[in-house]
């Protein structure tokens, strides 16, 4: 095998892309706060309000025009996308450490965020989904911490997650992922790392491509879909670190080579990753739009100051598709946004 290529420098920087002035904030914001549907409860119901309240014009018409650029971005170059000063609900109580979901139904009483979600989805026709095994379907989801799940490699995660994509082992596999941060202490230095796959893919050489495209790479299931879920998945299939033009399926320090050469070529995957990454600090009001098959990410834990802080940490964000059409024989029956897994 010929020697690895450097890890090439990349241009690609992670910029805010757009920025809500305080006043569109503050309208949008109260547009949203008129959202009475609970979306756990009545998601459709919920959406329906969100699409109303799109027809009454509430959407600042610069940002409609941004969102629909967004639609001729090169994902592959662009994976990651940074938009500050989005609404979100400013004071919600913390949620408890054993049950942060049974919390958040409890004391969460606007959806000012999760509107936002939804109104970006609709704005960018990008229908967000859930899962069964997830939260019990909620399309909503949170970044937040619960004890049991502390040291697990999930959202629920206390400390740090490594690189991955969501989802990528799932039969199906989200196009996007939009989230908003909800609280952050700058205290603790979090952040949310990006890598593009084109840049991964440039550091091997031809002979290391070839076992990276090979079914020589196993993946467990995410814990998230495995630990609680209703629906028992059976074992992951064998699958390539490269698949198609660009797709990276990896998960740090849990894919693993079956063979001898793939199981040499995992140590400098991990060293590429982190040569390559691009961090981003989430904080309150800050929306981030990830294309899920063109980049990989981590939660990066780099120092803690507020050891009580890190623990109430929380993101929102919803897992999107470019088309539902494809999906649907995955829908539960009767849903337009459940997947039975």
């Amino acid at each position: 095998m010929t020697t690895a290529p450097a890890i090439p420098g990349t241009g690609w920087e992670i910029t805010p892309e757009f920025t809500f002035t305080d006043e569109e904030c503050t309208a949008l914001e109260e547009a949203l706060s008129r959202v009475t549907a609970n979306p756990y409860r009545l998601y459709e119901a919920h959406l329906f309000q969100i699409n109303a309240l799109i027809a009454e014009g509430v959407v600042p018409e610069r940002f409609r025009a941004y969102v629909d650029s967004l639609a001729t971005i090169d994902r592959a170059e662009q994976p990651a996308v940074v938009i500050k000063n989005v609404p979100y609900d400013r004071e919600v109580p913390v949620f408890d450490f054993d049950e942060p979901v049974k919390s958040k139904y409890e004391l969460k009483t606007t959806f000012i965020a999760e509107g936002f979600l939804a109104l970006f989805a609709q704005l960018a026709n990008t229908p967000g989904i859930g899962y069964v095994n997830v939260n019990d379907g909620d399309v909503y989801q949170d970044i937040y911490p619960k004890r049991s799940m502390k040291e697990s490699q999930s959202q629920k995660a206390l400390n740090r997650i490594y690189f991955h994509k969501d989802l990528a082992n799932h039969f199906v596999r989200p196009d996007q992922v939009y989230m908003v941060g909800m609280r952050s202490n700058p205290a603790n230095e979090v952040y949310t790392s990006f890598v593009r796959n084109i840049d991964v893919i440039a550091s091997f050489t031809e002979e290391e491509l070839e076992v990276l495209r090979s079914n020589e790479f196993y993946t467990p299931f995410d814990d998230l879909t495995v630990m609680g879920g209703s629906l028992e998945l059976g074992e992951a299939d064998k699958h390539p670190v490269i698949g198609g033009e660009d797709d990276l399926r990896y998960f740090e320090n849990r894919t693993v080579g079956v063979t001898d050469r793939a199981k040499a070529l995992v140590p400098r995957v991990n060293e590429v990753l982190h040569a390559l990454k691009r961090r981003v600090f989430i904080g309150p009001g800050d929306f981030v739009i990830t294309y899920n098959n063109h980049t990989v990410h981590a939660k990066e834990v780099v120092t803690v100051g507020d050891p009580d802080a890190l623990r109430t940490r929380w993101i929102i964000k919803t897992v999107n598709v470019d088309d539902l059409e494809p999906h649907r024989p995955h829908l539960v029956p009767g849903t337009e946004h459940l997947i039975n897994g």
